[in-house]
């Protein structure tokens, strides 16, 4: 903890935030994982480091959720609200009294795979610190506006997200949660850029546990979190603030603690079962479509009773999150309407048959594979393909059907659930844990003949290297646009990182060779020199990329157009203790600042100064989709409505845009204290369905260039206009 602890605040150092800062972090993280801990060793018998460790995660991250979900209710986010909740926490947990239990066994990690896992995970780290926000879309659209506004608020809200896909506001937010407890410390997103860091690592124990359940030792075992590690979108997702690998990380803890309690069938466990499982399903709307092959483990090997001791988890960590949509909004799973055998039970802005409508909605089974193997990343599904198959034919030999089954029919169940159940079915992001769970049959190869195992611990060590470093070439095959690089056969480390990776694998496996002489000292060791790798390694990832943006690991790109990035470049160091008003766009959070000095809205065009999404809906449903006058009209997702159809029909119905007044936007954003306002060009989402000048500049700018006694302007290139708002 101790080299952890350095290597944080030399990070934060290195990135601008005060040494203050991170021991208060640190002290947040006591807080959290002294009763967490505490907790496990208390009501859970020591089952292996792994899942101990498994357990005590989960608790941390209920801990926080729910520390969350009542300040945040109350208004009261901050520093001291929350220690003090934590700090009440941990004192409680006294009251429970922990029973002696034997030492906790632990496996040392190879040296072949510690040598490929370690440097990839400082890569990873360095890569995240420098390059994020900018690394992943979402991350900037909405996982870290959401936290940062509430930061500033000190109470959980709906954020609008006009401009983009209206359903964002009404996510839920277990992930961004966790976010925001990264971001009260530093009053900023030094750690929040990487925020899945800590779920990347709690998949990867878990991909090892559920493979140990299934019966592989544990040498054998770590190859199922070495090829998820490696896998190129699970490195993309790693590098950023998404959520899609708190998503995995709870699925695959779920997996997991269900195979614990139906071997147990021990209520402890099952409730356990029930915090996971509630956790997954309040961290994002994909986990309703996957829930399934979860909630049929209690039915696996004969019914289980003592599962209704789940139902408080999924209440507690769940529920909060679909209840305020149905109170506020009208449907749990709001915007869309919930169905129940062709039943709308609960009616919200548009139906199913609106999502599907859109670019993103495939219906050929040709596309598949390449959805799926883009899910894998190319490179690592080539080399996973003929492996899965080899495993899957032993474990059939084998006849050892429990849990083993179970676990390998998980991703065939997800695809068809994804494919079947999600509208942008052709979004790879959503298989990731089909993905994940695909890795534990890789370790069903092994046996007892040694010369098969040696054999494979080759091949598999040929394959990892294939996807580091991969080849500069995609597989043939006619795809839609929107696919058009999703073949690309790059591996995971460009390759003029190739040398610094190269000297990182000898210096972990000489680490690692060292300490298995003495294994008391093998974690603090190999901690230290990790953090060292980080520290020097995140030094010249700032250097490169901040000299000619080059990057240590392959990254697909945003799309984040150029001169967007200028305007931010230009509202860092000019605009500061501001209050933006962004228009134009949905990626609004590089102008809250790493330190979230400037706070950043969007502010209503029309008379509805505090108008949602959900308030447009209520007032304007029914009406026809177009009108004369109308600053924007209904759509499908890059899909226009078709003829004749009503407004909820469209998944974007835009109807905060429909109507604008100039007196009326102009009185918000005196009331909402706006001192700067920054527009931009529309995207290819919106250009075709919202009124825009000659330029792709939507109404606002018209406005303000009409009053130049009121705006003031600032800055402007192609793609972005900055205005100073005269105050009155």
């Amino acid at each position: 903890m101790a080299a952890l602890a350095v290597t944080q605040l030399g990070l934060g150092w290195l990135f601008g935030f005060p040494l203050g800062a991170g021991l208060v972090f640190w002290l947040f993280a006591a807080l959290t994982v002294f009763p967490a801990w505490r907790l496990t060793r208390a009501l859970f018998p020591a089952t292996g480091l792994s899942e101990t460790v498994l357990r005590a995660a989960t608790i941390g991250f209920a801990l926080i959720v729910l520390v969350g979900l009542l300040l945040g209710s109350l208004g009261l986010v901050g520093t001291v609200p929350y220690l003090t909740a934590l700090a009440v926490a941990a004192a409680l947990t006294f009251a429970v009294r922990r029973r002696p239990e034997p030492e906790i066994s632990s496996s040392r990690l190879p040296v072949h795979i510690a040598m490929v896992m370690l440097p990839m995970l400082a890569f990873i780290v360095a890569v995240g610190l420098v390059q994020s926000p900018l690394t992943l879309y979402d991350s900037v659209s909405y996982h870290l506006v959401f936290p940062a506004r509430w930061l500033q608020d000190h109470r959980l809200s709906l954020v609008p997200t006009p401009f983009s896909d209206p359903a964002q506001a009404y996510q839920p937010g277990n992930g961004e949660l966790f976010f925001l407890w990264l971001m009260l410390p530093f009053h900023g997103d030094v750690l929040a850029r990487i925020g899945q860091l800590p779920f990347l690592l709690l998949s990867s124990a878990s991909l090892f546990a559920i493979a140990r359940r299934c019966g592989a030792r544990a040498d054998h075992a770590a190859y199922a979190p070495l090829f998820f590690l490696l896998a190129r979108p699970v490195v993309e997702q790693a590098v950023g603030a998404d959520v899609d690998l708190v998503c995995t990380a709870t699925f695959l803890m779920s997996i997991l603690f269900g195979i614990v309690a139906i071997d147990s069938d021990a209520p402890r466990d099952w409730a356990l079962w029930g915090v996971s499982v509630g956790l997954f399903l309040g961290t994002k709307y994909l986990a309703l479509v996957l829930g399934p092959a979860l909630l049929v483990l209690p039915l696996l090997r004969g019914p289980r009773l003592k599962a209704l001791w789940a139902i408080p988890g999924f209440v507690v960590f769940a529920l909060p999150w679909y209840a305020r949509n149905w109170i506020v909004a009208g449907s749990p799973i709001y915007p869309a309407s919930l169905q129940v055998l062709g039943m709308v039970v609960a009616r919200g802005a548009f139906t199913r048959d609106a999502m599907n409508n859109s670019v993103f909605h495939v219906t050929s089974p040709r596309l598949l594979p390449a959805i799926v193997a883009h899910a894998f990343g190319v490179t690592t599904a080539l080399v996973w393909l003929p492996l899965a198959c080899v495993g899957l034919a032993v474990f059939v030999a084998r006849r050892r059907w429990w849990p083993g089954a179970y676990v390998a029919a998980v991703p065939f169940a997800i695809v068809a659930l994804v494919w079947f159940g999600v509208p942008d079915n052709a979004d790879s992001r959503f298989l990731l844990s089909a993905a994940a769970v695909a890795m534990v049959p890789l370790t069903f190869s092994f046996g007892n003949d040694r010369r098969w195992n040696a054999c494979l611990h080759a091949v598999y060590l040929i394959a990892a290297v294939w996807i580091l470093v991969g080849t500069p070439r995609q597989l043939p095959m006619t795809l839609p646009w929107f696919m058009g690089d999703w073949l690309s056969l790059e591996g995971v480390v460009p390759r003029a990182s190739w040398p610094m990776f190269g000297a990182g694998m000898m210096a972990a496996a000489c680490v690692t060779f060292a300490t298995l002489r003495r294994p008391a000292f093998a974690t603090p060791v190999m901690t230290a020199a990790f953090g060292v790798a980080c520290l020097a390694l995140a030094t010249i990832a700032k250097a490169s990329y901040a000299r000619d943006g080059s990057s240590l690991l392959t990254l697909s790109p945003t799309y984040i157009r150029a001169g967007m990035i200028a305007g931010w470049d230009w509202t860092h160091r000019n605009i500061a203790h501001a209050t933006i008003a962004n228009s134009g766009n949905n990626v609004p959070y590089p102008l809250f600042e790493e330190d979230l000095t400037n706070r950043v809205r969007y502010v209503n065009i029309d008379r509805h100064t505090d108008w949602r999404f959900h308030d447009y809906a209520r007032a304007r449903k029914g009406a026809p989709p177009d009108a004369p006058g109308r600053l924007a009209t209904a759509s499908g997702q890059l899909m226009p409505l078709p003829p004749g159809r009503p407004v909820d029909e469209a998944s974007r119905p835009r109807y905060e845009r429909w109507d604008g007044l100039r007196d009326a936007w102009l009185h918000n954003l005196r009331s909402a204290a706006v001192t700067h306002l920054f527009v931009s060009v529309l995207s290819a989402y919106e250009i075709d369905f919202v009124w825009h000048n000659a330029d792709g500049f939507p109404i606002e700018d018209d406005w303000a260039r009409a009053d130049p006694k009121a705006f003031a302007l600032l800055y402007a290139n192609g793609e972005v206009r900055i205005y100073a708002l005269a105050q009155p």
